[in-house]
């Protein structure tokens, strides 16, 4: 090719046509053969692929070229070479922009007032944690609050108590006084209240569940204590006025005392349901009684 050229010349495009011709292959067999458009190829065979940009077309040209089994040292001469070189980029700013007066005043005006808020909510920060601290030592020196709340656990103690706990029972200031038996007054409150004094006749049944299980306790007025499935890992307490019907839905998860007393459940159950009314004893005598 390169002794061609010197003798006629001969643009790229009409050099890969007639190298394609001569392997007898139409345009159709290499656009399927090198994964170009066909039109494409035409382009570049025609010279008229001058809207396809110079980098992508010089890529083109050489994947068509080494189709056409081109030898290495000859493809750069069909490769089109740049017209112009591009300018070289320079520095627009020669300096960086100089800041005016404004901002450099309205940007020390904003550390200032910054510094001036943070330093006033930390000031109010302290006074009020100071004050705090001073409210709660005078509470905690008052002798007439630590009366006020032994006579709240007093009153607490003779009111049934059916559910939880949703506020302090004792004054705040007396929350950290003790009694002449060293017990805290707040200990003294949630103790009277978890456990209620039984009254007279009274039975106290704990309940301990470790999977799901329906619960149906009943004490011998017709009381409902509880109905309801209680979940695994609760420990319940109930006192009512034996003897008491019961019914544990899963009693294999149950463990069941009266008065401090283990009620042993594998007699009264079947198919993992028990049934039964405790204590037997006084069951008993009841209905002797009502035969008497």
């Amino acid at each position: 090719m390169i002794q061609q050229q010197e003798l006629i010349p001969m643009e790229a495009g009409e050099y890969l046509k007639k190298l394609r011709l001569g392997r007898k292959l139409s345009l159709a067999d290499v656009a399927s053969a090198v994964f170009l458009d066909e039109k494409l190829l035409r382009d570049i065979e025609e010279d008229n692929a001058g809207h396809i940009a110079l980098l992508y077309r010089n890529g083109y040209i050489q994947t068509y070229a080494r189709y056409l089994k081109v030898p290495e040292s000859e493809i750069p001469a069909l490769l089109v070479q740049p017209q112009s070189k591009e300018p070289d980029l320079h520095n627009i700013f020669t300096e960086p922009p100089k800041r005016n007066s404004t901002e450099k005043w309205l940007r020390a005006s904003s550390y200032v007032l910054a510094s001036l808020l943070v330093g006033t909510l930390a000031w109010q920060f302290t006074h009020e944690a100071v004050r705090l601290s001073q409210s709660g030592s005078r509470l905690q020196d008052n002798g007439a609050n630590t009366e006020e709340a032994q006579r709240s656990v007093t009153s607490v103690q003779q009111q049934e108590f059916n559910g939880p706990v949703n506020a302090s029972i004792a004054p705040l200031g007396a929350l950290h006084s003790r009694n002449q038996d060293g017990m805290d007054t707040a200990e003294q409150a949630w103790a009277a209240v978890s456990k209620p004094e039984l009254l007279e006749g009274e039975s106290r049944l704990q309940i301990m569940v470790s999977a799901d299980s329906w619960i149906e306790i009943n004490d011998a007025d017709g009381k409902e204590l509880e109905m309801d499935l209680l979940r695994g890992g609760s420990n319940r307490e109930y006192q009512g006025k034996p003897p008491f019907r019961i019914l544990f839905g899963r009693a294999s998860a149950v463990r069941l005392s009266v008065d401090g007393e283990t009620v042993d459940l594998s007699a009264f159950t079947q198919d993992d349901v028990a049934q039964l009314t405790w204590p037997q004893k006084l069951q008993a005598a009841n209905m002797d009684s009502d035969g008497s």
